[in-house]
């Protein structure tokens, strides 16, 4: 006959297996290995390289560059904006004259039905003021792009055009 002291030994050892065992099963089920594919976003944004501006000269006294962007997207609903970010300096030591963020631009879709790879297209102006400059001074710039949805602190890929120069009279 077994005395308590050993029933509470051998107790004692089913209870470290079954904790050596269940500690086994986490350790396994908790495998690091395994790699997540990457994140690809839902909505497909592109902006063309070039950008165009409405003249190459403007007024020294202060003026307005007006540029035109155009690009492509596959969500045309709304639900996600697309921002821009204008800036224009010195092109000789880049001293910003005016910088412009513009949260949600307003685009025109310019074909109602998709592409053949399921894209719209949409171009959009905007209008960039800045203050007097001396006379001659070569103007630089340039343009960020990125979509994400209005309101939310996530934004989607960004995308810059071209640097454009002009040249204050």
């Amino acid at each position: 006959m077994k005395t308590i002291v050993q029933l509470k030994i051998v107790n004692m050892k089913k209870l470290f297996l079954f904790l050596f065992i269940a500690a086994g099963i986490i350790v396994m089920a908790c495998n690091k290995t395994t790699t997540l594919p990457a994140y690809t976003p839902s909505i497909a944004f592109t902006v063309a390289s070039k950008m165009s501006h409405a003249k190459d000269t403007v007024s020294s006294k202060g003026d307005t560059l007006w540029m035109t962007a155009s690009g492509t997207i596959n969500d045309t609903s709304g639900k996600y904006a697309i921002s821009a970010n204008l800036k224009t300096a010195d092109s000789v030591n880049r001293t910003p004259y005016a910088i412009l963020n513009i949260k949600k631009i307003p685009v025109t879709f310019t074909n109602a039905a998709p592409d053949a790879s399921g894209m719209y297209k949409w171009s959009a102006t905007m209008a960039l003021p800045f203050p007097a400059v001396a006379t001659k001074t070569k103007l630089y710039t340039t343009a960020t792009f990125a979509f994400g949805q209005f309101g939310s602190a996530q934004m989607g890929n960004t995308a810059s055009t071209d640097s454009k120069y002009t040249y204050a009279k």
